[in-house]
């Protein structure tokens, strides 16, 4: 059972801090005001009193009396002329809870808003106070049992700055980590309060969040120090350690605050602690070496993890994850797929989505989906397993940039022979503005989408909103000659940077809107490189090294099994909307003789032909 008391301790979780006043002075700038003559003072330190449930008893490690050796820092404006002040036994009462000591070398503090005019921190090892000091008292610790007082005439009365958390757990450990699944702050890069003779001045100045904290047990007592404010909404996890490996996990899934001088006990955990099994064997390559995204290239065979953050972000964790599967798969053409073919598993754990192919690799397009608690899908993303190698190449910089050599989701680049286009080329398509891809033409000049495994593709009745766009990867809004979404928004995809909704992977982004550019130029035929067979499907650009693209068609916005104009026409969006209805493309039309750079319904699934960032 989870119990709270007051107590009279102080902790924090925290790492060195930068500041130590609330208007910063220039630490360079001029030291004033120390021509007096230092003074010396009988001062007496006093302890907390813990203030404890019936029965209860403080924890052991917590220090509950002075002992001699040990140091406390006493300062005034500036940290140049701060003391240390050690203790001995004789300074110390028969209890341990005041010790008085003669100090000298004290330069007190004096304002006209407070009486107090010295200031106090211990453990002087922790005290890491910067030039101008006034009546703040800076630390640098992680994890650790800390406190700061202001002087009444010669005495200070220590308060407590942070809470615990407290458990207490048997069995032998080397350590232990502790973090929370909403990724809530355990402690910060910096902490600093200011402590003066009136309550009302207590501030406490955090910032730099830590979200995981590592530490060592004590016998069987675990104490996490925590900052005051500190809250867990959805509870903690704690890992425990055995030599460096993690073997055992502890779940606590109650909301948990933190209160300046109070201790959250939760009492003996040792009969709720799990088996650790570890999810990340040797073999898992981590796909986010080279960044986020919302889809993510596999050449080899293997396992493979990224981080269940939204799209082409680094940190921004996605919240209540409990699971995470295959919601579908395609190997872009006409045959029937087996399920798990292209994917064989994908899990969630320790904040990864963590995914394996066949033990025989067999080139598609899959979806993964990360889901809550009651199976609402959270985000989703794409793996493309291409059956060669993608190329990157400027192409005599038809779009100003390197771009890719393929349609995003192709398995293979197209080439321009009197061979008809291979339909694997063809790519994946998408309504402008959605991170998720569907599925294009599954023959040559076919009408036909491509096949798949796993949840259909559905039409709504109409425009769809961003929230059921993302909690629907297969859900197809429209609307006639407009956009899928309900309220418009023009910087799905943007020239700006790349969003978190821009499709294509690490390094990658879809191309900026540039007319100046050969690709998005009002007339295509005039451009170095240009050629087109539209017996064989394909057209190209560029100029020593052309760029072949296949006239792979588009989905129109009214159905969701069909495609247009298959080998006669096809699209390719770029970042920037047009306006609320309609993206910018070049539009590529053999049947009217038209290749130049054009607009389209958002709702419209057209290619994207990926360029580096």
């Amino acid at each position: 059972m989870k119990k709270i008391y007051n107590i009279a301790i102080l902790c924090a979780v925290i790492l060195p801090l930068f500041a130590c006043q609330e208007n910063p002075v220039d630490p360079d700038g001029p030291v004033t005001g120390l021509e007096v003559e230092p003074e010396t003072r009988t001062l007496t330190f006093v302890l907390p009193e813990f203030t404890l449930g019936e029965g209860e008893e403080a924890p052991e490690v917590l220090k509950t009396a002075w002992v001699a050796g040990d140091q406390i820092v006493v300062h005034g404006e500036y940290a140049k002329n701060q003391v240390t002040v050690t203790l001995g036994a004789n300074d110390i009462s028969d209890d341990g809870k005041t010790a008085t000591v003669e100090v000298s070398g004290l330069y007190p503090y004096k304002r006209e808003d407070c009486s107090s005019t010295l200031y106090a921190s211990y453990p002087a090892s922790l005290v890491n106070n910067l030039k101008h000091c006034f009546f703040y008292s800076q630390f640098s610790t992680s994890n650790a049992q800390i406190m700061a007082a202001c002087n009444n005439e010669d005495t200070f009365q220590f308060q407590n700055i942070c809470g615990i958390l407290s458990m207490s757990v048997d069995g032998e450990y080397d350590g232990y980590t502790i973090s929370t699944p909403k990724k809530d702050p355990m402690g910060y890069e910096f902490l600093q309060v200011k402590i003066t003779d009136k309550e009302q001045n207590y501030k406490q100045y955090v910032g730099d969040p830590i979200i995981q904290l590592d530490g060592t047990i004590d016998g069987s007592e675990l104490l996490v120090f925590l900052p005051e404010g500190t809250a867990f909404p959805a509870g903690f996890t704690v890992k425990f350690k055995e030599g460096d490996d993690y073997t055992k996990i502890f779940k606590y899934t109650d909301p948990v605050e933190i209160a300046r001088g109070a201790i959250v006990n939760i009492g003996d955990i040792t009969g709720d602690i799990q088996t650790y099994v570890n999810p990340f064997s040797s073999d898992i390559k981590d796909l986010d070496m080279a960044g986020n995204a919302n889809c993510y290239v596999i050449r080899e065979t293997g396992g493979y993890k990224f981080k269940a953050v939204y799209g082409n972000e680094s940190t921004n964790y996605i919240p209540d994850v409990e699971s995470a599967e295959i919601y579908w798969e395609t190997w872009n053409d006409a045959s029937e797929v087996t399920p798990n073919s292209v994917l064989a598993s994908a899990a969630f754990a320790e904040d990864y989505i963590i995914i394996r192919t066949p033990e025989t690799l067999k080139s598609g397009n899959a979806m993964v989906v990360a889901k809550g608690a009651n199976g609402t899908i959270l985000w989703s993303w794409h793996i493309w397993i291409p059956e060669t190698d993608i190329v990157t190449a400027n192409f005599g910089g038809i779009m100003g940039v390197d771009m890719m050599d393929r349609n995003l989701g192709a398995l293979v680049a197209t080439v321009a022979t009197s061979e008809p286009v291979d339909p694997t080329s063809y790519g994946m398509v998408y309504q402008w503005g959605r991170k998720d891809p569907f599925t294009a033409a599954a023959e040559f000049n076919g009408e036909a989408p491509a096949t798949y495994a796993g949840v259909p593709e559905t039409l709504a009745e109409g425009q769809i909103t961003l929230e059921e766009s993302i909690a629907d990867p297969r859900l197809l809004g429209h609307i006639n000659n407009g956009d899928w979404c309900l309220t418009p928004n023009n910087e799905f995809w943007a020239d700006a940077e790349k969003t978190i909704y821009d499709p294509c992977p690490p390094g990658y982004r879809v191309s900026k809107k540039n007319t100046a550019n050969p690709f998005w130029s009002s007339d295509l035929t005039v451009q170095a490189g240009w050629g087109i067979d539209s017996a064989a499907g394909w057209l190209k650009l560029g100029s020593p090294e052309a760029s072949v693209f296949p006239i792979a068609g588009y989905r129109d916005d009214y159905g969701v099994d069909a495609l247009a104009k298959v080998g006669v026409r096809t699209l390719y969006w770029t970042s920037q909307a047009s306006d609320d209805a309609k993206g910018p493309c070049a539009d590529l039309r053999y049947d009217k003789g038209t290749f130049k750079f054009g607009s389209a319904p958002k709702a419209r699934l057209g290619s994207v032909r990926c360029t580096v960032e």
